[in-house]
């Protein structure tokens, strides 16, 4: 009654943990839905449209995630956008994953590969590598062949050859991981064993999170189950069960409560075995997972015959039967329908050769027939042309003698017709005469207006040539002055960054030079102002366009840099830069950047003091779903928090910070709070009218 009741537990947990993720997914594609409604940069709508297949792809609605993929591939096209077409390949493949379409998932794989190379994301070309791996090692699952095995493992070693140069930890920890199952599928557990460790070490070293370590801990158990050392394996799956039964994670109870049956199975502990053993069955039919149903069923079964309840390893064995059978008919269906695709192409070939061939042959009898039916019609109409000759020879000589009996009469008559026909034909003749003098006048008339009309034109063409010419050179010249106007910029932007960079050399003379602590932190507040100031124009003069900023990466750098100069390491310090938008004019950015320059500011000298593990959120987002569109900034912190009634307070000296803050709001016609909530979170609202102007 406890298990089923707990049981029943966990399934509402999981629903409403689907429900939420459910909800939170549509919320996120309604406005990204609305985001392609707005005037977009190429690159960015392209990017949008990625993001909503992707969302789609997350839900398992593989066809709108097909729908919003093929205007993403034209647009990437289009643009010669090689970064997205590489994130466009790496979907595809996953949903060709999913769909059991294995050659397909690996073709757009590789296909991501040499886009991701093309474009220099060498991240990017790791993660597919990682990705191609999982996929050989899902090919083999089941009957475990060893050529996938092998090819899964080769991808893997050149994910990890990369994450190692890039000194990606993280993903590191999840090659070795996936790397150690593959060992353990080849049969070399000792090597998977190794692989386990060092992602063990690696998160250590990271201080990841308890999330991170439950799958390794599950291997290392099932490992060392299959190499006979069950108290080690208890412990390190009673490690991966404490995680998992904290995180609520359903299918990861499974595998726990499934290899924990089978260690105490090995150890002859029925009770403990049978009891494990009962908790995978109650969560597995909560999951719907069919192949972990059937090896749990399969585990289940073994271990009640063990122990002597043939009735309960029956109903557990015909249980997995049923699911065998139906994975089976799954299989046997998808296969006969990629047998059925290959079959239907063959036979169109062969059917177009067969066809093309009867062509050939008919052409050839027709030909040969044709032949000989000329050579019999030719030799009937020389017979034919011989016979009438002879009649005709006959038929002549009577001819002329009857015509020369009539002859004599008919010539006497002609020849008083004729005269009177010549008579008329000279009346006729003269009036030709004068429709042809009347013709000839309308002619030479018409000819002159040609004439006329031709030099008219000819003159309007070589007024049009020179207009075209004058056009043409003003064009180049517009284009040369403005290539010209770019450089300038560039050096504009570049010098000014370099006066920033003296006056900043010159504040940190001053301050190393005064005794007065306020005076000298006066003046260093002073010089990270002039470098936000110094990184705009640096980013501008880096870039074609002299009037854009990447924002995306200014705010990174920007924090970055502060962290460090507040003496924070990247270790020990939860940075969390989340920025939506990627590009903004260098007239929004320039405020923006000074306003999260001093806030950020304020998070590093107020809030982590008495913090072991400081957090500061940056989010730069569309303001989805607001009254009034536009964009919206958040900084927060996890220190003490401030009242939003003592930033509001006028009374007293107001700091130079706090001014700062307000006259750059007001330039940009924007609405600035500040909320204590889990620390301090400060928001900005910039509306879509300032951002258009």
């Amino acid at each position: 009654m406890k298990n089923h009741l707990r049981a029943l537990c966990c399934l509402l947990v999981v629903l409403m943990a689907i429900h939420y993720s459910a909800q939170a997914q549509r919320r996120l594609i309604d406005s990204l839905k609305t985001t392609l409604s707005y005037k977009l940069p190429d690159t960015t709508r392209a990017i949008t449209y990625y993001q909503i297949a992707n969302a789609f792809s997350k839900q398992s609605q593989l066809d709108s995630a097909h729908y919003y993929l093929k205007p993403m591939l034209q647009q990437c096209r289009r643009i010669n956008y090689i970064e997205g077409l590489g994130d466009y390949n790496l979907l595809i493949s996953s949903i060709y994953q999913n769909q059991g379409l294995f050659e397909e998932s690996i073709r757009s794989g590789l296909a991501a590969v040499t886009y991701f190379t093309r474009s220099h994301k060498p991240k990017s070309v790791a993660r597919m590598y990682h990705n191609l791996g999982l996929l050989y090692k899902i090919m083999s699952a089941g009957q475990r062949v060893h050529a996938h095995l092998e090819k899964g493992r080769s991808y893997l070693l050149q994910s990890i050859a990369i994450n190692q140069e890039l000194k990606a930890n993280r993903n590191l920890a999840d090659n070795y991981i996936n790397l150690g199952i593959i060992y353990e599928d080849l049969g070399e557990f000792e090597r998977g064993k190794e692989c386990f460790f060092k992602a063990i070490a690696i998160n250590d070293a990271i201080h990841a999170k308890p999330d991170d370590y439950r799958v390794i801990y599950n291997n290392l158990g099932k490992n060392y189950t299959v190499q006979g050392q069950y108290d080690k394996a208890i412990e390190y799956l009673n490690k991966s069960l404490a995680i998992n039964l904290e995180l609520n994670r359903t299918t990861s109870l499974v595998h726990n409560y499934r290899n924990l049956c089978t260690a105490y199975g090995a150890l002859k502990k029925p009770e403990q075995a049978i009891l494990y053993g009962e908790k995978a069955v109650a969560l597995v039919e909560i999951s719907k997972d069919a192949p972990l149903a059937r090896s749990v069923y399969k585990m289940v079964s073994q271990m009640y015959a063990g122990t002597g309840h043939y009735d309960k390893a029956y109903q557990y064995a015909l249980k997995n039967k049923q699911i065998e059978d139906s994975l089976m008919t799954l299989d046997k269906t998808r296969t006969i329908a990629q047998l059925e695709g290959q079959y239907a192409v063959k036979k169109s070939s062969e059917l177009a050769a067969i066809q093309a061939n009867l062509a050939l042959a008919k052409t050839r009898e027709i030909a040969i027939i044709e032949s000989a039916k000329e050579k019999e019609i030719a030799a009937i109409q020389a017979e034919e042309s011989h016979q009438l000759a002879k009649i005709r020879a006959v038929a002549d000589i009577e001819k002329t003698r009857a015509v020369l009996e009539v002859q004599a009469k008919y010539e006497t008559q002609k020849r008083i017709n004729q005269i009177a026909g010549l008579d008329q034909q000279n009346q006729q003749q003269t009036q030709q005469v004068q429709y042809m003098a009347g013709g000839l006048g309308l002619l030479g008339l018409l000819l002159s207006l040609l004439v006329g009309q031709y030099w008219a034109i000819r003159r309007a063409n070589r007024r049009l040539s020179a207009q075209n010419q004058i056009i043409t050179s003003s064009s180049h010249q517009l284009v040369s002055q403005a290539e010209q106007l770019r450089t300038l910029m560039k050096e504009l932007h570049h010098r000014v960054k370099n006066n920033l960079a003296i006056v900043s050399s010159l504040l940190t003379l001053q301050a190393n030079g005064l005794t007065d602590e306020k005076a000298v932190q006066a003046l260093r507040k002073g010089q990270q102002r002039v470098q936000a100031m110094s990184l705009i124009h640096q980013r501008l003069y880096q870039t074609d366009r002299v009037t854009i900023v990447n924002i995306r990466e200014y705010l990174t750098d920007l924090a970055e840099s502060l962290m460090q100069a507040y003496g924070y390491e990247p270790s020990n310090f939860d940075l969390q830069v989340d920025v939506a938008i990627e590009e903004l004019d260098v007239d929004v950015a320039m405020p923006l950047g000074l306003i999260v320059n001093e806030l950020i500011t304020n998070a590093f000298k107020y809030a982590f003091a008495h913090q072991e593990r400081p957090l500061l959120r940056i989010r730069l987002a569309y303001a989805n779903g607001a009254s009034q569109p536009g964009i919206t900034l958040e900084i927060q912190d996890n220190g003490p928090g401030i009242e939003a009634a003592d930033w509001q307070k006028t009374g007293g000296r107001t700091s130079f910070g706090k001014r700062l803050v307000t006259s750059l709001t007001e330039q940009l016609e924007g609405h600035f709070e500040l909320l204590s909530q889990d620390g301090t979170l400060c928001r900005l609202h910039i509306p879509q009218t300032r951002l258009a102007a």
